[in-house]
């Protein structure tokens, strides 16, 4: 199933995966101000990779983490995903 998720997934959700897989834990904010992306396009990812399963709030605040499914897909896409 992560295989045929790799296939759906654009650059900024490589990015956004890529980024969790190496800080863990952190507000969309800071993930697009970490990653060069636009907050708001970072915050329509994150809701819809959150609905897929390959990320989940930790919090009330929404701070976002890889879930072992998001793992899977990243570390599947070549060279591991993009470096961030």
């Amino acid at each position: 199933m992560a295989a045929s998720r790799c296939a759906d997934l654009d650059r900024t959700d490589e990015r956004v995966l890529s980024y969790l897989q190496e800080c863990g834990a952190d507000y969309p904010a800071l993930i697009a101000g970490n990653t060069g992306l636009h907050v708001a396009h970072v915050e329509r990812r994150l809701e819809t990779l959150a609905d897929t399963g390959l990320v989940e709030p930790v919090s009330g605040e929404v701070i976002y983490r890889l879930t072992d499914e998001g793992t899977d897909v990243i570390e599947s896409t070549p060279d591991g995903g993009p470096s961030v």
